[in-house]
């Protein structure tokens, strides 16, 4: 009996993980898209659409050529996410471009009757 709870617990720990897997890899990508990062949101993307494609899936072990189709697929969606990621760089290049730089420092002009005092001190030895 022990052996058949051991592989019941194991099959019923796979598809637990499986399902964990998927709904973090599809909370990820909305999260990483809502914050601007576009390649980790398509990163993501893929692995909770290739998770998606498994369950719905009517074999237990997909056909190498779905997993060919799905890796093409993902390619391009990450292709599409880094894309993103450069347009975003290059329109904040082109904010920093426009920015003006610092101005060089120039000496203040001098300053008439703005003369530092002099302290003078006289000073006796006294006696032992």
């Amino acid at each position: 009996m022990w052996p058949v709870a051991i592989f019941l617990m194991l099959v019923v720990a796979f598809y637990w993980v499986a399902f964990y897997i998927s709904v973090i890899a599809w909370l990820n990508a909305v999260g990483h898209l809502i914050r601007g990062n576009f390649i980790r949101a398509s990163i993501w993307f893929s692995i909770g659409c290739g998770m998606l494609f498994w369950w719905q899936g009517s074999d237990v072990i997909p056909d190498p050529w779905d997993f060919d189709k799905w890796l093409r697929g993902s390619t391009v969606i990450v292709g599409i996410g880094a894309l993103g990621t450069l347009v975003r760089f290059l329109r904040k290049w082109k904010a920093m471009q426009a920015v003006p730089t610092m101005p060089e420092w120039t000496p203040p002009a001098e300053a008439t009757g703005n003369i530092a005092p002099i302290i003078e001190v006289e000073y006796k030895r006294l006696p032992n």
